[in-house]
């Protein structure tokens, strides 16, 4: 006689299939999510360099004392001070980005403004924002 159906054996190997693949993945979603905050991280501070610029126009060409003073006004964005990849959640009042205050619109377009603080991207890297808008991500060094 033909037994029909499925054997205890065989469930055991597809399922151990199907957990070799899952554990194959797992670097590699891993690795999607980082570079996902990396890139989040850098999306805030161009948010950021748009309110800086937006907030020079009206004040003579200088920038504001710190990046709190952004808000509400020129940078309507409570996250844009928050790197989703810090352990902490950064405000307005205490953001997860240095800043370099004293700079006008007539400094090196070059001189870094703000960045990531130390840690925020697990001593992989950080987001540098220039003068003129650009942000960069810089390896550490090893």
């Amino acid at each position: 006689m033909l037994k029909k159906g499925v054997t205890i054996i065989e469930l055991l190997v597809v399922a151990g299939i199907f957990l070799a693949m899952i554990a194959c993945l797992a670097p590699f979603v891993n690795m999607v999510k980082v570079r996902s905050q990396r890139i989040d991280c850098a999306n805030n501070l161009r948010k950021l360099s748009l309110g800086l610029h937006s907030y020079a126009l009206g004040h003579k060409g200088a920038f504001p004392a710190s990046l709190g003073e952004l808000y509400p006004n020129y940078a309507d964005d409570r996250n844009a001070f928050d790197c989703p990849a810090s352990k902490t959640m950064g405000t307005k009042d205490k953001p997860d980005y240095s800043y370099k205050a004293g700079l006008t619109e007539s400094s090196d377009p070059r001189e870094a403004i703000a960045e990531d603080l130390d840690g925020n991207h697990r001593k992989a890297g950080r987001n540098i924002l220039r003068l003129n808008g650009a942000v960069e991500w810089v390896r550490a060094r090893r």
